[in-house]
């Protein structure tokens, strides 16, 4: 079931001709779109909801592109614990299956009317911040 929250972005995102793709599974429904930044290529970014309320979670999944390894695992924990602490809003964390994401939550008193304008916001913010990281996570992994 596409929820009223992902329908909204997809509608602001169609009138705003960003190419997207708009999807569900049996408990939520996502709104996805890729970009290319100056630095990055082929980042990902996935809004989701999961109840009739506006509560829109931002992902950027496998960021980095690969499994962090073992022996890198407290270098790349350092950098995005300095991360979380430079970008506000946006948290990095390696996922349990050892993948680096970038997470954002909305507000879920956001009106249903300001959805979609927050998330081209969000968007062009994520860019911009996964251009920055980008280079620093690389080091940390592979430097």
């Amino acid at each position: 079931m596409i929820h009223e929250a992902t329908q909204e972005i997809s509608n602001y995102f169609t009138m705003r001709d960003l190419k997207h793709r708009i999807d569900d599974t049996d408990t939520l429904s996502f709104v996805e779109l890729g970009f290319n930044g100056k630095v990055v290529k082929g980042v990902v970014m996935r809004y989701f909801s999961s109840t009739e309320t506006n509560d829109i979670a931002v992902r950027v999944e496998n960021f980095g592109g690969g499994t962090v390894p073992d022996d890198k695992r407290t270098d790349v924990m350092e950098v995005l614990n300095h991360l979380n602490t430079r970008f506000r809003f946006a948290r990095f964390y390696i996922t349990a299956a050892g993948t680096i994401s970038i997470a954002y939550d909305l507000a879920q008193s956001t009106p249903t009317d300001a959805l979609g304008e927050m998330c081209r916001e969000i968007f062009i913010r994520f860019s911009q911040i996964c251009d920055e990281a980008y280079p620093e996570v690389m080091k940390a992994l592979w430097g």
